[in-house]
């Protein structure tokens, strides 16, 4: 199949040059403008030519990226000019070329290499003279006798010539290790930069008429390749309850498209072509025969795994894992290792790599381990493609509007570089990028806000007895703030990661920033207030809890804490609540919540008490 493929490609470029009787000048163009989205990068670039006069001229982008999008492929041209055609197709004949460092990496393997061969050529003759010795160690017959002096000699011949050799021998497999220790580690190097060095070079023929001669003709072409991507990353500061929350937008970057991008304008749009900081939520406990109170399994807060290629089984560095439908993901390691947060609402991940096929997997605990297959046609395909003279309306621009962003602090993007389209947002970087296409993702500041917040704890001591410190941001729309995971660091010290998560978001959007452990909540089962009693013909069970809260902190501090009644959905179970200290109760969901207000150093005591009337004749589970 790829044979006639590659043949496909001859003949399409034969038919192009020699049946249409039409010269080929091959142009050296330059990446000018770059526009990275989530998953795929839309890069523009420039060429200028001489047009003779009523001819038509093939002129020929090469070097470019093997992963091109063939239906984004566009073509702009002056006034004047007319596209008559536009081919696109990989050279198979044609590699792309690796960086400086890949090439030096790749010299150097080859170096060690041939150390290598040369200590196990030595090692080898080595061992063959510790056989020669071996076998020529019998120097008289059974019937001669050997002078005790000519014995002597012999053997101490033997025995230095022995010791000599078998030193030798450890002293090459000590070199041959380290060695081999240096080897596989420039390997793992060269990998965490390159994954495919031997892919073709794309290439975009461009057949051009013109009336009367034009001289420096600039031709932009544009179009969207694949691997390459962005994600949003953050840092949520909050140096104290009284101040308000410094939010350092990053992006984490990640270019594989076999193309530099040397001093280019880049853009950045969300448009689609180890102790979890996220609270816990409750289940409504439903009550009625046969029905048990709700479980709480261990909340899988945050995932951690390596991936792999079936290939060989070494770690794929640099690759990609994101969970679906959502701008939250990372990238694995040199050792192919990665670790992400999960929203309480999702339950899979999706990992790609350049050149092998994407896996989208359940994700049932802590950790995750895949295995991603070789996508053998990936690039095999070719193509021959129409244009449009008009950009495609996938990518035509919008109108551009800036928007005012409050207390806005250094970073690469300024505050008018934050530019709002009907369906997305970009983020303009103010000064020409540099990314090398490879392995290696690169973390860059975009911004840094100072959000004014209000700052409010919150438990479920049903399911965890931590407190959750979390931060209400109004108005966060203003932000414009992506799905993401962000590092969180409290009283200048670093806690642990969270996720800001605005699916669900509204007016305020509340951002967990991790567990405080100066707040101390214990819940006990009350056992002289539970108890089971028969009255005529019904069954009435009490069950009571008690909940402490501490607050070890110097200072005031706001408290949630939310705990549970069942819910009766059958007239034959009546449940009340007979203590509640306070709370304010959903008799719809049976939530139970305390808003509290603790001094510093102050404690307060809950009690919740209910009890469930039922048909003594029936089973009913209770908690």
């Amino acid at each position: 199949m790829k044979t006639i493929q590659k043949l496909l490609l001859v003949f399409s470029i034969l038919h192009s040059v020699n049946v249409l009787g039409q010269s080929t000048l091959e142009v050296d163009s330059k990446t000018i403008n770059v526009s990275l989205y989530l998953d795929a990068a839309s890069i523009t670039r420039k060429a200028t030519v001489n047009l003779a006069q009523g001819q038509q001229t093939i002129v020929k982008f090469s070097n470019l990226s093997p992963y091109i999008d063939k239906k984004s492929i566009n073509v702009k041209v002056p006034d004047g000019v007319s596209i008559e055609a536009v081919n696109h197709s990989n050279n198979f004949l044609k590699k792309t070329d690796r960086s400086e460092e890949e090439k030096s990496l790749a010299n150097k393997i080859k170096d060690l290499e041939e150390q290598r061969n040369k200590l196990n050529a030595e090692l080898k003759v080595v061992n063959e003279k510790i056989s020669f010795l071996n076998e020529n160690k019998v120097i008289s017959g059974k019937n001669q006798a050997l002078p005790l002096q000519t014995l002597k000699e012999t053997f101490d011949f033997y025995g230095s010539q022995i010791k000599e050799l078998r030193f030798k021998i450890l002293d090459l497999n000590a070199k041959l290790a380290e060695l081999n220790s240096v080897i596989s580690n420039t390997q793992k190097q060269l990998s965490a930069i390159s994954s495919s060095p031997d892919e073709p070079s794309g290439e975009i023929q461009v057949t051009l008429e013109t009336k009367e001669p034009k001289t420096k003709v600039p031709i932009f072409i544009s179009y969207l390749v694949k691997n390459a991507g962005w994600f949003p990353q953050y840092d949520i500061v909050a140096k104290s309850l009284n101040q308000p929350i410094s939010l350092v937008y990053r992006a984490s970057l990640r270019q594989e498209t076999k193309e530099n991008w040397n001093n280019v304008k880049l853009s950045l749009s969300n448009a689609q072509p180890n102790v979890s900081g996220v609270a816990p939520k409750l289940k409504t406990y439903w009550l009625n025969y046969g029905l048990k109170p709700p479980t709480y399994n261990r909340y899988i807060g945050m995932v951690e795994g390596t991936v792999t290629s079936s290939d060989d089984g070494g770690p794929l560095p640099g690759a990609s894992v994101y969970l679906p439908g959502t701008t939250i993901g990372t990238v694995t390691d040199a050792n192919g290792y990665f670790t992400i947060n999960m929203p309480s609402d999702k339950n899979e991940l999706t990992f790609s790599f350049v050149g092998y096929e994407a896996k989208t997997v359940k994700v049932n605990s802590n950790v995750l381990n895949v295995m991603l297959e070789p996508d053998d046609a990936s690039i095999e395909e070719v193509v021959v493609v129409g244009y449009d003279e008009e950009p495609s309306p996938r990518y035509r621009a919008a109108e551009k509007k800036a928007v005012k962003k409050p207390t806005i602090t250094a970073g690469a993007v300024k505050e008018k570089g934050i530019i709002e389209k009907p369906t997305n947002v970009e983020f303009e970087l103010d000064k020409p990028f540099s990314l090398v296409s490879g392995s290696k993702s690169q973390n860059i500041k975009l911004l840094t806000y100072e959000i004014p917040a209000t700052y409010k704890y919150f438990a479920v001591p049903k399911i965890d007895k931590r407190a959750f410190l979390s931060a209400s941001l109004t108005n966060w729309e203003m932000y414009n703030l992506l799905d993401g995971e962000a590092n969180i660091y409290f009283e200048n010290t670093y806690v642990g990661t969270t996720l800001i998560d605005t699916r669900t978001a509204l007016d305020t959007l509340e951002v967990s920033l991790g567990v405080d452990k100066a707040i101390v909540i214990n819940r006990e089962k009350l056992k002289d207030f539970t108890k089971k009693q028969f009255i005529g013909g019904s069954k009435e069970e009490t069950r009571s809890w008690k909940i402490t809260v501490k607050n070890n902190k110097n200072e005031d501090i706001d408290i949630t804490i939310l705990d549970q009644v069942p819910v009766s959905t059958n007239d034959e179970i009546k449940v009340e609540v007979l203590e509640s200290s306070g709370a304010i109760i959903n008799h719809e969901t049976g939530e139970v919540k305390w808003l509290l207000n603790l001094a510093a150093g102050e404690h307060k005591e809950l009690v919740l008490t209910y009890s469930v009337k039922y048909p003594k004749n029936k089973r009913l589970y209770i908690e």
